[in-house]
């Protein structure tokens, strides 16, 4: 099933690319990169379409309604994802300058989306949690990975890099359905890799949503309450200090983590 899975969404969605990027291109639906060359943006939407019909085979197969969450989860974030491409703009950054223009009574698209995305997670996790604690845990680790992959998309193949490391991860560390799971959106992801590390389109928040709303889902959904304390732990001390301190600027000081994010461009 999992190869099954993985051929059909490497395959379909590397043939269904050019149409979407021609269809952004032609909606004018393009920005500027790091770079300043204007490129198509939310190309992420590539990913919706085989996981949709994956998951239809996969549904059929087997007979586990938790792909519904998933589903769930990856169209609702990449819907506001959608809309912070669109009309979203960097005059305010960073989680807490969000929440601090919200208390204010200035709604911005990424207070929009952390307040839309923390009610997604809440609503995954009362779905597939035992208790209180389980809600409580669960929910923050999905919008917090929601969020950690959408702070790694400043560079072309950051988050997509990002994203296969940690599924590499689970992957060796989860049960056989969560494996299916993981091999259907990340073929997707490596159908769509080289467009986004050689900056010919960008995946923008509609893409980087919905990996980080996976993965946070797979380790919600997987793990012992032990191993989800500890992934919160550093979920959120990550948070702390890409609050403080420019993500960018620590990558490009560390010689490795440089050389990691630069391979391939």
């Amino acid at each position: 099933m999992i190869y099954i899975i993985f051929i059909i969404g490497l395959i379909g969605t590397k043939i269904i690319i050019p149409y979407f990027k021609s269809l952004l291109i032609e909606s004018n639906i393009t920005k500027k990169n790091y770079l300043g060359k204007e490129i198509p943006v939310s190309m992420g939407i590539v990913f919706l379409p085989f996981l949709v019909i994956n998951s239809i085979i996969l549904r059929y197969y087997i007979e586990n309604n938790i792909i519904y969450s998933y589903l769930f989860g990856a169209i609702a974030m990449g819907f506001v994802g959608i809309i912070d491409d669109l009309i979203g703009t960097r005059d305010v950054t960073g989680l807490k300058g969000h929440i601090k223009s919200l208390i204010k009574g200035k709604l911005t698209t990424g207070g929009f989306k952390a307040l839309f995305g923390g009610f997604v997670a809440l609503c995954i996790s009362v779905g597939i949690s035992k208790n209180i604690q389980d809600i409580i845990i669960n929910t923050m680790m999905i919008a917090l990975f929601t969020n950690l992959l959408n702070l790694l998309d400043l560079r072309p193949g950051r988050s997509i890099k990002g994203y296969l490391f940690i599924s590499v991860l689970f992957f060796l560390s989860v049960n056989s359905y969560e494996k299916i799971l993981i091999a259907l959106l990340t073929a997707n992801v490596i159908a769509y890799f080289k467009e986004d590390i050689k900056a010919l389109s960008m995946m923008g928040d509609a893409g980087s949503n919905i990996l980080g709303v996976w993965l946070g889902i797979i380790s919600a959904n997987s793990f012992n309450i032990y191993t989800r304390i500890a992934i919160l732990i550093g979920l959120i001390l990550i948070h702390i200090i890409t609050e403080k301190y420019s993500l960018t600027k620590i990558i490009e000081n560390n010689k490795f983590l440089n050389y990691i994010d630069k391979l391939g461009r």
